[in-house]
């Protein structure tokens, strides 16, 4: 299946998001479960889908996230990450672990085709909150703000 065929859908299981996480959501560097949790009235949490940017250069995945959260507006700060999910294993461990069903899917925007949502829990689900941070690999977060040393 093509990336264009993914869109506006549920996305592969072999695929990838990366979710913000603010510097008070993180210990040492590692999200933390509140990073995952839903604020109230919030129907999905939001993500961005890496192979949308690149098939398989994370680098270049990141620097596509950072410039379309710039792009809408949202102020990229320093100590702040991208925790990176496959959505996969995320989607499997839900269902094995709690039997529920979370979908990770594409929001539709025109204006950030790489906007997705987790969907299939609420604020007050606290285990898929833990199972989502739980399944983000620590060699996969990377900081959200460029470094010096990124292109323009």
């Amino acid at each position: 299946m093509s990336l264009a065929s993914a869109q506006r859908g549920r996305l592969l299981g072999h695929h990838h998001v990366a979710r913000y996480c603010r510097a008070r959501d993180m210990v040492n560097g590692v999200p933390q479960e509140n990073a995952f949790r839903l604020r109230p009235g919030e129907k999905y949490l939001s993500t961005n889908w890496l192979e949308h940017f690149h098939d398989a250069d994370r680098q270049a995945q990141i620097a596509g996230v950072r410039q379309a959260l710039t792009d809408k507006g949202f102020r990229v700060r320093g100590n702040t990450a991208f925790a990176v999910l496959n959505v996969g294993t995320a989607i499997a461990v839900c269902k094995s672990d709690l039997d529920m069903d979370i979908q990770i899917a594409t929001l539709g925007e025109s204006h950030d085709p790489s906007h997705t949502g987790i969907f299939g829990y609420t604020e007050d689900d606290t285990d898929v909150v833990a199972i989502l941070a739980r399944q983000v690999n620590h060699r996969e977060v990377y900081p959200a703000a460029p470094s010096p040393n990124d292109k323009a």
